[in-house]
């Protein structure tokens, strides 16, 4: 690639799929967040929108790699982003 503007043009072109082991970890980071947040109060802050969030955040950073798919680890860097931006659990 020529320049970060080609760079990008190419990225978003990518539509990455969901593998089955990525959804399960989205699955289990997310039962996760619910619980840490049910034990700092009595009402749920943490929603669906964060689910999409992750979900979002994990098909991009497989578009910055150029991937077709959604990896583990693109789901676990989002998830660490959310937990260290966001959420602050």
């Amino acid at each position: 690639m020529k320049t970060l503007k080609d760079y990008i043009s190419v990225t978003r072109k990518i539509k990455p799929q969901l593998m089955l082991e990525s959804a399960d970890l989205l699955r289990k980071f997310y039962i996760e967040i619910r619980g840490k947040d049910k034990n700092n109060s009595n009402s749920y802050r943490v929603t669906v929108r964060q689910l999409e969030s992750m979900i979002r955040l994990s098909e991009a950073y497989a578009r910055l790699e150029l991937s077709l798919k959604i990896e583990p680890k693109h789901v676990k860097e989002a998830y660490r982003l959310l937990s260290c931006s966001i959420l602050k659990l």
